[in-house]
């Protein structure tokens, strides 16, 4: 039986990153999930400091994208 949790990190500028862990017997696995409405992507990363750096860079980047300074002006997004 695998048991699986999600929780939100951190959601600014339509980024979200969610920690993910699952359960199966004896092992447990922690992965961290990075997505954006800049480029629509999700990324999985395993180390959580790079997940935190990455979901910092892509926050910068977002607030950089005329689309989704749109998204938050319009109250869509929360920055």
């Amino acid at each position: 039986m695998v048991v699986s949790s999600r929780a939100t990190l951190r959601d600014q500028a339509g980024v979200k990153l969610v920690r993910i862990e699952r359960l199966a017997k004896q092992q447990r696995e922690i992965s961290f999930r990075l997505s954006s409405h800049r480029d629509g992507s999700k990324r999985l990363i395993m180390d959580e400091a790079e997940a935190h750096r990455a979901f910092a860079r892509e926050v910068a980047a977002s607030l950089q994208d005329p689309v989704v300074l749109g998204l938050i002006e319009r109250g869509v997004l929360q920055n």
